[in-house]
């Protein structure tokens, strides 16, 4: 069954009720579509009429006799699950969600690859009322936009007070925004040669504030520009520190798809880096496979002047997007990140190992360098070396710690 969002409330207050009685769990599902605005500009309203249509035809697709699907606006809907044995069929649902999207939609004779991300919430573990179950399930969704698999179960608490974009305006302004580093190891060398730049949050009556939710905000309120301006210029200024400390440290910056469809970062870049007096092979751009396909033909051009200008180029979580090796060859990408979801665990999964050996392979054809992310143990890190992975990252190398105090502890040999 098929309402719009002023319905939800009451139906599912109804559920509730009825699960309340009959002890069995509820599962609320919140799907958002992302890179619609870029899609309308791109294709125009007829395609974006035919891609929302497609799309509410395959969530409901999924739906069980007795379930209730709400539009929540362009893009966004919520789906209520009765009648649950356990939560692990909330999570079959949201599987099969993702999979109604895996092949493109054509869209008024173009096909569409649309980028989704599915939120959980169930009763009662994650809430007793309609509302709080419906922001557990929107926020879950808001950081499963972050993640490789695109699906997150809620629980973490929800903000008592929304961020708002006035907010994260104040943030960036007063210096609330910090920059912490992952280190990122030479297998050959054996030493920290570059980190991963990773923004951080500490409100001031808040406290720490996910990226899954600041980032979000950034996009859906038109500030990704802002925040985008402040990591280049952060970056750029650990770059110039490390330099400082004697260390030539090159910093990874991830850019969103909503990031790298900004017009002007190309030179915006560049004058980043003649502000910092730093050089090009300083800076790595990690840029998803989503953000690469949302529109192949400008992506392309973009990553060719960023490689014209001695920009480096990754590939980020590279196994569980959209691209397609037809795709790849395109792209003058310097760098693959292999995804953690492949590298954790893969010496106890065969099929796991296989996919890594064997993307490693395909990274070496295309003459770019490997980036494995997510190692956890000193066994997984040697045996990368010995597939012939260039570098890594995760906690067996180190965990995110602040940029100065990493740059400090490299600086002393640490």
């Amino acid at each position: 069954m098929m309402m719009r969002n002023g319905g939800l409330p009451e139906r599912l207050a109804s559920h509730l009720e009825d699960s309340r009685v009959s002890g069995r769990p509820l599962g609320v599902l919140c799907l958002g579509m992302q890179g619609l605005r870029q899609l309308r500009i791109r294709a125009g309203y007829q395609a974006m009429d035919a891609l929302l249509a497609e799309a509410a035809s395959r969530v409901r697709g999924v739906l069980r006799p007795g379930d209730e699907l709400v539009e929540l606006g362009s893009g966004d809907f919520a789906l209520v699950l009765p009648g649950l044995r356990d939560g692990s069929h909330a999570m079959l649902a949201a599987s099969k969600l993702l999979r109604q999207f895996e092949a493109p939609i054509i869209a008024d004779g173009q096909p569409v690859l649309a980028a989704v991300a599915v939120g959980v919430a169930m009763y009662p573990e994650h809430g007793d009322s309609a509302e709080l179950l419906c922001r557990q399930a929107e926020q879950a969704m808001l950081q499963a936009r972050l993640l490789p698999d695109r699906m997150l179960v809620g629980g973490s608490p929800v903000q008592a007070a929304s961020v708002d974009p006035a907010e994260l305006l104040e943030a960036i302004s007063a210096g609330q925004l910090q920059m912490h580093l992952q280190p990122i190891m030479d297998l050959r060398q054996r030493k920290v040669i570059g980190a991963e730049a990773l923004a951080r949050w500490q409100h001031p009556t808040k406290g720490t504030i996910s990226p899954g939710v600041f980032i979000p905000v950034a996009e859906a309120s038109g500030m990704i520009s802002q925040f985008t301006r402040w990591s280049i210029n952060a970056c750029l200024q650990t770059v110039a520190e490390a330099r400082e400390a004697g260390l030539p440290l090159v910093v990874s910056m991830n850019l969103s798809a909503t990031a790298f469809a900004e017009r002007g970062l190309v030179e915006q870049l560049l004058g980043g880096l003649r502000l910092w007096n730093a050089e090009p092979r300083d800076l790595v751009l990690e840029v998803t496979e989503t953000a690469i396909v949302s529109d192949i033909q400008r992506g392309a051009t973009q990553l060719r002047q960023l490689n014209a200008a001695g920009i480096r180029v990754s590939i980020d979580d590279f196994g569980v997007g959209n691209a397609s090796v037809a795709y790849l060859k395109e792209f003058p990408a310097t760098e693959m990140k292999i995804d953690q979801s492949f590298v954790t665990g893969m010496l106890g999964d065969l099929r796991s190992l296989q996919m890594v050996k064997a993307m490693i392979a395909f990274a070496k054809q295309m003459g770019m360098r490997v980036v494995a992310e997510g190692v956890e143990d000193a066994n997984t890190l040697e045996a990368l070396g010995d597939l012939g992975c260039n570098l890594v990252q995760g906690w067996a190398v180190g965990r995110p710690e602040p940029a100065g105090e990493l740059i400090a502890r490299l600086a002393r040999g640490g």
